[in-house]
C-alpha cells in the first residue's frame, strides 16, 4: 500500500483547518441527514481529507461516492445469500480476498474500501436486519454528503499549488503470488467468521486491524505498521476519554463538537512537521473520533476504550506473529530449497550426476 507521507506545508497551508473543518461538519450534518451510526461520517471523513495531497483533483473528490454503490451491492449480496451460509461465507470471503490482492498487488487504497465496506456489511447482516438496513443506509449517505463537502471545502480552502499528487506505490512482487494471497486469506477468514459468528457489531475493529497488518508486503512493513497503529490507538484511546470526562462536566452538544474539531485541527497540524509518522497522527484521531461518537449508546464509556484497546492490540499482534509463521514454514523451504549447493552449477540439482 501506499504510505501516508507528510504534508508540505507550503503545497497546501489550509490542510489542517480544512480537514478538521470536514470533521466537525460530518459530526454536526450527521444527525439531521438521518445518518444512524455516527461514528461513520467522522471516520471516513478524516480518512478522506487527511489523505488528500497536492492540488484539489475532481476525479479523487468522486471517490466517496464509491462508498453507496459499494454498500447497497453488499447489502444487496448479503440479503440474497444470508439463508445460505455456505454461500455467504464463500461470497465474503472471496470479496476480502479481491480486496487483500488489490492492497498487495495494486497497492492502492481501492483495496482497504474492499475489505472494510464487505466487512463491516456482514457482520451487520448476521447481527439483525435493522443493523444492515442501518449501516447500509449511513453508509450510503454519508458518501453523498462527504462528496458534497470535500469539494465545497477545497473551493474554499483550496491547496496553493497545481501538482496533481501522483500515489507513489511499492506493489508486492512475489514470485508465487497466489501462495501468497493464501497466506494473508487463512489468517483473514478465521478472524471474520468469529466476527459473524458472534454476531457483535463491536468487534468491526477487529478484521479492519487485521487487514491493515496482512497488507503490507514484507515483514518489518507489517512490524512499523503493528507498532504505528497500536500507538496511536492508546494515544486516541487516551484524548477521547479527556474528550468525554469534559462533556460528562459539561454536556453540551457544542462543546463536544468544539472539542473533536480542535483534537483534529491538533493531531492534523502535527502531519505537517509532527515527531511521528503521518498514519500514527490519522489513525489517532480516527480512535478518538470513533470512540467519542460510540459513547452516545447504552454502553459504558470505560468499555467502548478498553475493548478498543485489547480487540486491537491482539488482532495486530495475532496478524503479524502468524503470517511470520506461516512463512517460516511454507515460503522459507521453498527459498532454501531453489539456493544452489555450494560448489554446484547454477541450473543443477544435487545427485544429477550420480
Amino acid at each position: 500500500m501506499e504510505q501516508l507521507t507528510k504534508v508540505d506545508r507550503a503545497e497546501d497551508p489550509w490542510f489542517a483547518v480544512r480537514t478538521a473543518l470536514g470533521m466537525g461538519l460530518a459530526v454536526v450534518l450527521a444527525e439531521p441527514l438521518g445518518i444512524t451510526v455516527p461514528m461513520l461520517p467522522a471516520a471516513f471523513a478524516l480518512a478522506l481529507l487527511s489523505g488528500q495531497r497536492g492540488a484539489f483533483d475532481l476525479r479523487r473528490a468522486m471517490v466517496p461516492l464509491i462508498i453507496p454503490l459499494l454498500a447497497w451491492l453488499v447489502s444487496y449480496l448479503a440479503t440474497a445469500t444470508l439463508g445460505e451460509p455456505l454461500l455467504f461465507t464463500a461470497l465474503f470471503m472471496a470479496l476480502c480476498a479481491a480486496g487483500l490482492a488489490l492492497m498487495l498487488f495494486r497497492a492502492g487504497p481501492a483495496g482497504v474500501v474492499v475489505i472494510v465496506i464487505p466487512t463491516m456489511l456482514s457482520i451487520a447482516a448476521v447481527t439483525s436486519d435493522q443493523s444492515l438496513i442501518a449501516m447500509r443506509d449511513s453508509m450510503a449517505m454519508t458518501g453523498v454528503m462527504l462528496t458534497v463537502l470535500i469539494i465545497v471545502l477545497n473551493l474554499v480552502l483550496p491547496p496553493a499549488t497545481r501538482r496533481i499528487h501522483i500515489p507513489r506505490s511499492d506493489p508486492h512482487q512475489p514470485k508465487k503470488p497466489l501462495l501468497d494471497l493464501a497466506l494473508r486469506s487463512a489468517i483473514f477468514a478465521p478472524v471474520l467468521l468469529y466476527c459473524c459468528a458472534a454476531a457483535d457489531t463491536n468487534l468491526i475493529i477487529m478484521p479492519i486491524m487485521v487487514a491493515y497488518v496482512l497488507g503490507q508486503s514484507d515483514h518489518a512493513m507489517r512490524r512499523r505498521e503493528v507498532i504505528e497503529r497500536l500507538s496511536a490507538t492508546v494515544i486516541g484511546a487516551a484524548v477521547a476519554m479527556l474528550i468525554l470526562l469534559a462533556y460528562r462536566l459539561m454536556p453540551h452538544w457544542q462543546l463536544l463538537v468544539a472539542a473533536m474539531t480542535l483534537v483534529t485541527l491538533y493531531f492534523t497540524a502535527k502531519m505537517f512537521d509532527g515527531a511521528r509518522s503521518a498514519v500514527t497522527y490519522q489513525f489517532a484521531c480516527s480512535v478518538t473520533a470513533i470512540i467519542v461518537m460510540s459513547s452516545f449508546t447504552n454502553r459504558d464509556t470505560i468499555e467502548i476504550v478498553l475493548q478498543r484497546v485489547v480487540l486491537s492490540t491482539l488482532a495486530a499482534l495475532m496478524a503479524l506473529c502468524l503470517l511470520a509463521l506461516l512463512e517460516a514454514f511454507i515460503l522459507a523451504p521453498r527459498r532454501r530449497r531453489a539456493l544452489p549447493v555450494a560448489g554446484q552449477p547454477l541450473g543443477q540439482e544435487p545427485g544429477a550426476l550420480a
